[in-house]
């Protein structure tokens, strides 16, 4: 029986791993199967978010703009997850987002993880949908506050105890999360120079704090301005 785990989940400006960032974090620290500490926070991802994440996560533009930047939080998140067993409604999602700054703060964040998603797709009925949503609801379980992370992530915690309970001989566990991270590369200021250059020239007032960029993320910057697309205004 898992008794002990970090439950994770996180809010995003999107699913591209390259290129968006998280905006809010949720995580609960389980041992002998009950909640011992936690830790919520709304980041700044210092870019724009659409409007349809912001209506479906109930986090405003101020929230974001007054909270802390993820390398602020990122060597407590990963001091927190210790040496626990993450648990994750598609965990390796989270598990993703979380190692990619953690890389580039260069810190070691190397996990195993349990995917209560997968475990909805052995043990419930083919017509009952494996969201979290639709997963709590076939348990009766009546979740509040979706797509906020420490809902979401007290809520998946839930849904695993109802598994467990409801399935004793289901065999659990923790998997090894391989995920593929680029090494990061901060702007080098020849590269930070020529893209402040081209949006003074271009009157561009940029959202984005510059030197939290990569390398490859300002020239990815550079051409969208040069190409006439870029949109962060």
């Amino acid at each position: 029986m898992i008794s002990d785990y970090i439950v994770i989940d996180l809010e995003t400006t999107g699913i591209r791993l390259s290129k968006d960032k998280i905006i809010e974090v949720g995580l609960l620290k389980v041992k002998d199967s009950q909640i011992i500490d936690t830790f919520s926070c709304v980041i700044n991802p210092d870019m724009p978010v659409d409007d349809k994440i912001l209506e479906l996560t109930k986090i405003s533009e101020n929230e974001l703009e007054n909270a802390k930047r993820i390398y602020e939080v990122i060597n407590h998140i990963v001091d927190f997850c210790e040496d626990y067993v993450l648990l994750g409604h598609n965990t390796i999602f989270d598990y993703s987002f979380v190692k990619k700054e953690a890389n580039r703060a260069g810190l070691e964040f190397e996990k195993r993880g349990i995917d209560t998603y997968k475990l909805c797709k052995k043990v419930l009925p083919d017509n009952v949908r494996k969201n979290l949503t639709d997963a709590c609801a076939y348990f009766g379980i009546e979740r509040k506050n979706s797509h906020r992370a420490f809902s979401d992530a007290y809520y998946t915690h839930v849904l695993f105890q109802e598994i467990m309970k409801n399935f004793k001989t289901l065999e659990i566990s923790p998997e090894a999360m391989k995920v593929k991270i680029k090494k990061f590369v901060p702007i080098r200021k020849r590269t930070k120079e020529d893209l402040q250059k081209l949006l003074n020239c271009h009157r561009i007032g940029c959202k984005v704090n510059i030197d939290l960029l990569s390398e490859s993320e300002a020239k990815r910057l550079m051409d969208k301005i040069k190409s006439g697309s870029f949109d962060f205004t």
